[in-house]
């Protein structure tokens, strides 16, 4: 279940990764990465989040070039 801090929802790696389709944990970070998307903690935790509003933003349609296509 995703924590809200200031009314945004935010994810652990897990929950980010079936949020995008159950993507792997590899993936996510490299998508991440390649998109600019940041990671966040709290407290004192290891845990990592993610924020929704920067996760739907992997999830909006793109353009594809006709050299994605092969």
């Amino acid at each position: 279940m995703p924590i809200i801090i200031e009314n945004e929802e935010y994810y652990t790696v897990e929950e980010a990764c079936n949020f995008l389709g159950g993507i792997t944990r590899d993936t996510l970070r490299r998508r991440a990465t390649a998109y600019g998307i940041k990671k966040y903690t709290r407290g004192v935790t290891r845990r990592i989040y993610y924020r929704k509003s920067d996760l739907d933003t992997l999830n909006r349609p793109r353009l594809m070039n006709d050299s994605d296509d092969q």
